[in-house]
């Protein structure tokens, strides 16, 4: 039988044994906690950095967009705007008149002259295979040198385009009136009397058609 000393000594070895193994898996499992909650904070700070990358992607994305739509906005008004004036939204008189008197009034110069002496209209109709279209017919009477004659037929013949806004027009007949002694071809400022006849073109009103 062995001394009750020597017994304790092994008992308190056991125990110090066990007490060794439990504060090693204590410093494991803190170990292992720290870096988990390390891992964790780690996920957290880039799941933040990439929501504030995603809100500022998607911010960035609806600005790109707002501002397209903004400019596609302000083309489509402005179309729209050019439309009208080529092709105006009823017969609109007055505007045409305006426009007429500015040409004249800018080409009309010292001998190189260009002088409208009456306009008439008639009434306005729908075209036959456009109902949408209107036509409204007109008569001028112009006094032109030979020079200012042709660039009356450009300007005729140019309008209706988008870029210089001349409201759609075309031409009928031409009826021509040339003074005493007649037509002098080479004489570019030889004054040409003529009448014109003509269409002016509009969009037909919703009631009217």
């Amino acid at each position: 039988m062995q001394p009750p000393s020597l017994s304790w000594l092994r008992l308190s070895n056991i125990y110090f044994f066990l007490a060794l193994i439990a504060l090693a898996a204590s410093v494991v499992y803190g170990i292992l906690q720290f870096q988990l909650f390390a891992a964790q904070a780690a996920a957290i700070i880039d799941n933040e950095t990439r929501i504030t990358a995603i809100r500022t992607e998607r911010d960035d994305s609806l600005k790109i967009y707002k501002d397209l739509a903004e400019d596609q906005m302000k083309k489509q008004a402005d179309f729209l705007q050019r439309i009208e004036a080529v092709l105006p939204l009823d017969e609109n008189y007055t505007d045409l008149t305006r426009q007429l008197d500015d040409y004249f009034a800018e080409h009309d110069r010292p001998g190189n002259t260009i002088f409208q002496s009456s306009l008439h209209f008639e009434k306005g109709t729908p075209f036959p295979d456009r109902p949408d279209i209107s036509i409204l017919p007109f008569t001028m009477n112009i006094e032109a040198s030979r020079d200012n004659f042709f660039k009356f037929l450009d300007f005729v013949n140019n309008s209706g385009s988008l870029e210089n806004g001349t409201r759609l027009m075309s031409i009928n007949s031409i009826q021509f009136n040339f003074p005493e002694g007649g037509e002098v071809v080479t004489d570019r400022s030889q004054k040409i009397n003529f009448t014109v006849n003509m269409n002016a073109y509009y969009q037909t009103p919703a009631a009217a058609r």
